[in-house]
């Protein structure tokens, strides 16, 4: 019997879950380097739009500074997206610390076995 490798569950592989989830309420849902759809080079992460919704979801890596987050988001929620920042459960204290006061909401996630689970939106 062969046995399939553990999947490593990361920042990707979350965003891709939700952008899974989302896309079973609307037709369309972009993926996109996080960096590039917020326009600044060296952030690390994905974005997950629901254009429908209005919705962004920013996955940030592993790495990336969580207080940098904070104005990019308050320009993207200037422009009329609904932004929500999720991070690894162990990462929500910190969120909490450098994203207070700006116009987003948060979310954990965590991985249960093969499968990835949310929790649900918290305000810093």
């Amino acid at each position: 019997m062969v046995l399939a490798a553990p999947i490593a569950i990361t920042h990707q592989v979350a965003a891709t879950e939700a952008a899974s989830i989302h896309m079973h309420y609307e037709g369309e849902v972009v993926e996109t380097p996080l960096g590039s759809f917020v326009g600044v080079d060296g952030i690390d992460g994905v974005a997950v739009l629901a254009p429908d919704q209005g919705l962004v979801e920013f996955f940030p890596g592993d790495r990336q500074h969580l207080a940098t987050l904070g104005p990019v988001a308050a320009l993207v929620a200037a422009s009329g997206w609904r932004v929500a920042v999720l991070v690894p459960t162990e990462r929500m204290g910190d969120a909490h610390q450098s994203l207070r006061g700006f116009p987003l909401h948060l979310q954990s996630w965590w991985s249960d076995g093969d499968n990835v689970c949310f929790g649900g939106p918290e305000v810093p």
